[in-house]
């Protein structure tokens, strides 16, 4: 089979952050072929030890955002302020005074909340070296695997850290040894996404055998 590498480099090009959703729903065959797409990232043990939680119940999704402490001061004008006080870069404070007022009506609102899990071997609290989190990172190429096939069929969305995730991993039965590594709100936007990324120089950013 011959690739087509220009299709690559467009998807990568085109993948944007998105917060504002369409209520169109997201066929199940897309969701597959996303996630099927996940899974073909590299896995540091071989063994693909990563599991997917589609959420759709509205009480569990209220539950979310309360019991993550990510999301739930969102709304609130002070934590706005006091965030933004404390970034200097312009073009990061622009971002942040867009994208933290949406946060909590993303996650309620978006046709799809997908969870990613990974399984640790030791808890993230007691990780002491890099090797110890080879699972974290693996996890994060999944997403990033996600990401891009999410664009590649015309859907978009973000990634979200949540603070907390103790209590959410009763609630939604995610057994001891897994961890969350992101929920990812996903849709189809509202509005083609625009450019919004940092312009960035690669020559600056590239070093050879020193920084």
């Amino acid at each position: 089979m011959t690739l087509n590498n220009q299709d690559f480099y467009n998807v990568v090009g085109k993948r944007r952050s998105v917060r504002d959703f369409q209520e169109k729903p997201v066929e199940w065959e897309k969701l597959r072929r996303i996630l099927t797409a996940g899974l073909k990232a590299p896995s540091h043990n071989h063994m693909r030890e990563w599991h997917f939680i589609f959420l759709r119940d509205p009480a569990k999704m209220r539950a979310v955002i309360e019991l993550s402490d990510a999301f739930s001061r969102a709304p609130d004008r002070k934590f706005l302020d006091e965030t933004l006080k404390k970034i200097t870069d312009p073009y990061q404070r622009e971002v942040y005074a867009y994208s933290i007022p949406l946060q909590e009506r993303m996650i309620l609102t978006a046709p799809e909340l997908l969870i990613v899990c990974f399984r640790m071997v030791k808890p993230l609290s007691v990780c002491k070296t890099l090797f110890n989190l080879n699972n974290f990172a693996s996890a994060w190429l999944v997403v990033e695997n996600i990401l891009l096939a999410m664009t590649a069929e015309g859907l978009y969305g973000v990634t979200m850290v949540p603070f907390k995730t103790t209590e959410l991993k009763r609630l939604l039965d995610i057994p001891d040894e897994y961890e969350i590594a992101t929920f990812i709100p996903m849709g189809y936007p509202k509005k083609e996404p625009t450019p919004r990324q940092i312009k960035v120089n690669l020559d600056e950013r590239i070093h050879i055998d020193k920084w």
